[in-house]
């Protein structure tokens, strides 16, 4: 199995970029209270957990950032359903425990926030229809239409 320290980092500093974008969008909304930064909590980060938002009405969200180099041409969401094919390890979209997954397209600039809990059940639904396909670094995931999830009312454009 290659690995390469330039290319993990490189993802690291493409993942951060989302991160910041993310926060930015968070603190930029009327109905932020707090963002708590759970990135460096062994706890959150074993939950795919970036950040806890508190509502000014109360709710309280586990956020996921993901950032996506390709889905602007693809038109596709990559949920990852395994990590890494060789150790059977759960992919994020599978493993992570938030509420809403803030998902960047690093090229185009666009955030769009997924209803985690609505696009499992859609999952679920359509599960003798879905594909696993690889997905680079040994991942292996399902390409779901972004406009699909658009019309489902499950991602959103923030």
């Amino acid at each position: 199995i290659m690995w390469s320290k330039e290319k993990f980092l490189s993802d690291i500093k493409v993942g951060e970029i989302g991160e910041e974008k993310t926060l930015e969008y968070l603190y930029s909304r009327d109905f932020t209270q707090e963002v708590i930064d759970v990135r460096d909590d062994d706890f959150w980060r074993d939950n795919d957990v970036d950040f806890i938002l508190i509502c000014k009405d109360g709710d309280i969200l586990k956020i996921e950032t993901k950032t996506d180099r390709i889905a602007h041409k693809s038109k596709n969401l990559a949920y990852e359903v395994i990590s890494n094919k060789h150790y059977n390890t759960q992919g994020c979209f599978a493993k992570t425990k938030c509420d809403v997954m803030m998902y960047y397209l690093q090229e185009t600039d666009e955030m769009y926030y997924i209803n985690m809990g609505a696009l499992r059940d859609y999952i679920e639904e359509n599960k003798k229809d879905l594909v696993l396909k690889p997905m680079g670094d040994n991942a292996l995931g399902y390409l779901l239409r972004m406009n699909k999830l658009l019309e489902k009312e499950i991602m959103f454009k923030a």
